[in-house]
């Protein structure tokens, strides 16, 4: 691969990296950044050894692994998925607050699931990914990732219940 070309392909997929390792991170823009370069690099280094059949599979797995070892070294929690996501539309105020609040809770008992369920739930359901590219990414079968993904509904579920 070309240095355009890898240039093009980085740029095709630098959002959804953005927006990923934004989820890892509590200091903002600039860590998540940095953290979507660092993975970057690795990955024109890896291309450089040998030849990569699914970069943007082999960039999230890289960029993954960045971002769990930045959350072990400054032993910090997950930040927040990505509260932009909400409308802004024309409803009751207390529902808006309502749905925040939930929103907020949900968020906390994901921070509270084992690392691979948190992931394989933030890649199915936040990002939309396929069950096999969550296997590809997660290094497993997508037999395990299904067990992780109901495994981690269900301990969301069960906090549900309680709250």
């Amino acid at each position: 691969m070309t240095s355009q070309e890898f240039n093009i392909l980085v740029g095709r997929i630098r959002p959804k990296l953005i927006n990923f390792a934004g989820t890892f991170v509590k200091a903002g823009a600039a860590t998540a950044d940095d953290m979507v370069q660092d993975a970057v690099i690795k990955l024109w280094k890896a291309q450089e050894i040998q030849e990569i059949k699914n970069p943007e599979a082999l960039t999230l797995h890289i960029l993954r692994n960045v971002c769990l070892d930045y959350l072990r070294l400054k032993k910090n929690n997950t930040e927040q998925l990505n509260t932009n996501m909400s409308r802004i539309g024309t409803e009751d105020p207390s529902a808006a607050l309502e749905r925040k609040d939930q929103f907020a809770y949900i968020k906390s008992c994901m921070e509270t699931l084992p690392a691979d369920q948190m992931l394989a739930v933030r890649l199915r359901d936040v990002m939309g990914y396929e069950m096999e590219e969550i296997a590809r990414i997660l290094e497993t079968s997508e037999g395990n990732v299904r067990t992780l993904l109901s495994r981690a509904r269900q301990r969301i579920r069960e906090k549900m219940m309680v709250r």
